[in-house]
């Protein structure tokens, strides 16, 4: 059936779907069951009047919606269903309706051609398919061994009843092993179709350290600006402490021990500052990680001071 139609009313719409069905009105008549006059007045224009109940029957006869038969949509493909018709559980429905699972992956999953060859991967699985063989070719290689190390127990009966044993695999690995792998192609191809927003994240990343850094230098007009531990973790803190549901006391123990470790981080051996020291440098140029000597004035600043 095609995608779209041409805009009709209900009387021209079910000859045109009738048409490409090629399906008679004797056809539909029995098929909605009317007598066929009721469907040829109707469509010769000799009766204005449809039942309601003969345009829903119409529809499912056809599978398409009762307002594509009316005329009112050009789309035929249907957007209610019942949940009889999706063959979904009550308990499935309501978790896409309540939003218990996320509705815009389950469609991408479902609008995924390999998914479907996923879902019944699993059902197989399930109902021991493709696991029944497996347990017989098990069987088989267990009664060999057996049979051989009966007879005799010779140093070849017992290398023999060894491979046979060695032969048998683990009954659902298999399948799983496949449904895993099947599964994971499909998450893959659904993730390059939704494509990546990182260099987003990255930027904004970007731009609020630089804007941190310059609150935190605001004044200090030397070469080198130092910033306190306390001055840091203020920055840091106070970036979420006026969102919602933040617990305030929680936010206050992290901000002291955010002030601690970064106190004993500046404290440790001069052996280790100038070499351990990472300082982000924001040069878009750059745009990575480098290790920064400044950390030597540090003595000056007494520990209480982070130079940047």
């Amino acid at each position: 059936m095609a995608d779209t139609y041409l805009p009709a009313d209900v009387r021209k719409r079910i000859v045109d779907v009738m048409r490409e069905r090629k399906m008679t009105q004797r056809e539909l008549a029995l098929r909605i069951d009317v007598n066929e006059s009721t469907i040829s007045r109707f469509l010769s224009g000799k009766t204005e009047k449809l039942s309601e109940e003969s345009v829903i029957r119409i529809a499912r006869v056809f599978n398409v919606s009762t307002d594509f038969i009316l005329g009112t949509t050009v789309i035929p493909d249907k957007k209610n269903y019942d949940i009889s018709e999706l063959g979904l559980s009550v308990e499935a429905a309501k978790n896409l309706y309540t939003g218990k699972v996320n509705n815009d992956v389950v469609n991408r999953l479902l609008e995924n051609p390999r998914f479907a060859t996923v879902t019944y991967m699993i059902a197989q699985h399930l109902d021991d398919t493709l696991a029944g063989g497996y347990a017989a070719q098990n069987q088989m290689f267990a009664t060999v061994g057996s049979l051989l190390l009966g007879q005799n127990q010779t140093p070849e009966a017992v290398q023999a009843a060894r491979t046979a044993n060695a032969m048998k695999v683990p009954t659902y690995q298999a399948d799983q092993t496949t449904i895993q792998n099947t599964f994971m192609t499909v998450v893959k191809e659904i993730k390059k179709e939704a494509g990546s927003d990182l260099a987003a994240a990255k930027a904004i990343s970007k731009e609020t350290t630089e804007r941190m850094f310059t609150e935190l230098t605001k004044g200090q007009d030397t070469p080198v600006p130092t910033i306190t531990p306390e001055a840091v973790a203020d920055a840091v803190t106070g970036s979420v402490s006026g969102m919602d549901y933040v617990n305030q006391e929680a936010l206050l123990n992290f901000n002291q021990s955010l002030v601690d470790l970064l106190k004993t981080t500046l404290q440790q051996p001069e052996s280790q500052g100038q070499s351990d020291c990472l300082l982000y440098t924001s040069d878009a140029a750059d745009d990575r990680i480098t290790k920064n000597s400044v950390l030597r004035r540090r003595a000056a600043t007494n520990g209480r001071k982070m130079p940047l």
